[in-house]
């Protein structure tokens, strides 16, 4: 007896292009939600870690008392150094006692966000470099608020914003939210403040000269204020 086999039937090209049409629009679907997620993943990230400093910050006061130095300059106001880890020097002022004390920042990692790609402010790159290099400067992509040397929390009244993402230069807004920054404030909560052109439409100079401080100090005032 004959035992008739029935031959597999495979794709025709017609069934092949349209799987691949169909692909191709999921794909085209899904890959910008996937990179959506990942930005939105980076800004949770970034307010995390503004969290996280302002805890560091509030542990080191609960035993010194008082703010460090915010850098090496003899006049606090000298705002534009408001981002160092390490001076070339030592670790004594600004965000440098946070890691050098050694339970307050476990990772040097948590000053940095997550979205800024600018080499000065972000970790371990040639131009900011990590493990420190004596005479050259390290710097978070984070900024402290500056006239709080020597102050301790309860001289603070309101709730004004404490730390903040680095913002003395509009490519810095540009290479790292590119609308906005996240603040951490003095009641712990940290929130979105939106540009409204403060940030990256100003007269700040480069070099930075004394009067770009009143133009700071207006800054961080519509950032306590969230922009309005």
């Amino acid at each position: 007896m004959r035992v008739l086999r029935r031959r597999a039937r495979g794709f025709t090209l017609i069934e092949l292009l349209v799987v691949i049409g169909i692909i191709a629009l999921l794909v085209s679907i899904l890959v910008p939600s996937l990179k959506r997620a990942r930005v939105q993943a980076r800004d949770i990230q970034c307010r995390a870690h503004l969290h996280a400093i302002y805890l560091a910050s509030t542990t080191y006061l609960s035993v010194y008392d008082r703010f460090p130095d915010l850098n090496n300059e003899l006049d606090d106001g000298a705002w534009q150094y408001n981002y160092l880890i390490y001076d070339g020097r030592d670790f004594d002022s600004n965000f440098g006692p946070l890691i050098s004390l050694g339970k307050n920042l476990e990772k040097l990692e948590t000053l940095y966000c997550p979205r800024q790609t600018d080499p000065y402010h972000s970790f371990a790159t040639p131009e900011n470099p990590w493990p420190v290099v004596p005479l050259l400067d390290t710097r978070a992509s984070y900024g402290r608020r500056y006239n709080l040397t020597g102050k301790s929390l309860s001289q603070l009244r309101g709730n004004p914003a404490l730390f903040t993402d680095v913002f003395h230069l509009p490519k810095l807004i540009r290479s790292g939210h590119r609308n906005g920054i996240n603040a951490a404030y003095l009641g712990g909560d940290v929130r979105w403040v939106p540009d409204t052109g403060f940030l990256t439409d100003n007269e700040l100079t480069h070099p930075f000269q004394p009067e770009d401080n009143d133009l700071l100090e207006d800054m961080w005032d519509k950032i306590n204020r969230g922009a309005r």
